[in-house]
């Protein structure tokens, strides 16, 4: 079954989360230059002040170097070279750079805004199949403390998808349960955040060894499926130079079809073709749509709505602002409704048919039906919307995040 476009970037992040975790620690074939750290003579005194996250490297050299203090005069040339042969043999360890999470501020302008690992991950991910950066390795030495932490905060990330749902499958208090744990795990990361922020301000310990001095992105090949692989070069991770795939236009994407089709090696009655987008263009162009139906993006309605983040709600801010502005009447062309407000508009349904459907259940118990029968309802229905409840957000920052190539 041919998957549709505007799912594609969700099933190949569902792929993507998949395999590449299990491909980051996969060691390297890559050596350390054993010589030159056993070698390099060793600098006594303290270091000037160098600010930005230490890397593993730097804790082990900055540890080793307070213990050197108490080694013997004698011992020290010993001590030095079982230093030199620890650093490399932890040098000698390499994982896939791309595998691992990176820092939102790193991969992008959105990306950071949004500050969702996940989405992050996949984003960078999506971009290293792209470019083949999924395929070098680099130490383990080179890794900062703030990439170990950003491990963390993926990971709570992730937790914090089972622990919301199973919060929300709890009878009658799971409607008010789900925004609290999500509060919670939003709350770790917060403070994961400002962990990292004072760690790169602040200055690194002395150091009294030398510098690691390692060959750059050796390459250890992935093995990637073949519908991931087309699915990345399929993208191209938005850097301000491109139309993010959310934004694109109905009027735009016809084009897009058209030039595609135009260009592709097909047995098609190209006149008949293009005779047949214009036809849509014009249909496009010629009816409009209740302005209403356009939602602004979350963070533009303010904080509480974008961390609630819940399509009702979204949609009464919306009301809200336009009735304020005078607009709540306007229309506009069809042609102007972008990829996020079809998708919104999708995600609104599913989030009104799933507050009815509550709604219809707390009836039902009203009625005296017993809990025996509400509660597996409830529980169902749960999870039979989780998908978009848990997903939506993630593959509407993915579309916001990259472009169509």
């Amino acid at each position: 079954m041919r998957i549709p476009r505007l799912l594609a970037p969700l099933t190949g992040a569902l792929a993507l989360c998949a395999v590449l975790g299990t491909s980051v620690l996969i060691p390297a074939t890559a050596r350390a230059d054993d010589d030159s750290l056993a070698a390099t003579p060793v600098t006594d005194g303290a270091a000037l002040c160098v600010t930005g996250a230490p890397t593993f490297d730097d804790v082990v050299t900055a540890a080793a170097s307070a213990v050197r203090t108490l080694v013997p005069a004698e011992q020290v040339a010993g001590y030095d070279r079982q230093v030199a042969d620890f650093r490399a043999t932890i040098a000698a360890v390499r994982v896939h750079r791309d595998g691992l999470p990176k820092q939102p501020a790193e991969v992008g302008e959105r990306p950071e805004f949004l500050d969702d690992p996940i989405v992050t991950y996949l984003v960078n991910g999506l971009d290293a199949v792209r470019t083949g950066r999924i395929h070098e390795t680099m130490s383990v030495s080179q890794l900062t403390v703030n990439d170990a932490i950003e491990v963390f905060v993926l990971a709570t990330r992730i937790v914090k998808i089972p622990a919301q749902l199973a919060a929300s499958l709890v009878p009658t208090a799971g409607f008010f349960l789900k925004p609290i744990v999500g509060a919670m795990f939003n709350g770790v990361k917060a403070v994961t955040r400002k962990v990292q922020e004072f760690i790169a301000a602040n200055c690194a310990a002395p150091n009294a060894y030398p510098r690691l001095e390692l060959d750059e992105y050796p390459i250890e090949r992935v093995e990637l499926p073949a519908p991931l692989i087309d699915l990345a070069n399929a993208l191209v991770r938005a850097d301000g130079t491109c139309t993010p795939l959310a934004e694109l236009t109905t009027a735009a994407l016809v084009e897009r079809t058209r030039t595609y089709l135009d260009a592709a090696d097909l047995p098609l009655d190209r006149p008949a073709m293009h005779a047949a987008a214009d036809s849509v263009q014009a249909f496009l162009s010629e009816n409009r749509v209740a302005e209403l139906a356009l939602l602004r993006r979350t963070e533009e309605l303010g904080p509480l709505v974008h961390a609630i983040d819940y399509g009702p709600l979204t949609f009464l801010t919306n009301l809200g602002f336009s009735l304020y502005e005078g607009r709540a009447l306007n229309t506009v062309p069809l042609a102007e409704v972008r990829v996020e407000h079809a998708f919104d508009l999708a995600t609104l349904t599913l989030d009104i048919t799933s507050l009815l459907l509550t709604a219809g259940n707390m009836a039902l118990g009203f009625t005296g039906v017993a809990s025996s029968v509400t509660t597996p309802l409830s529980i169902v229905q749960t999870l039979a919307f989780s998908p978009a409840a848990y997903g939506a957000p993630i593959l509407k920052g993915v579309m916001q995040s990259m472009c169509a190539a």
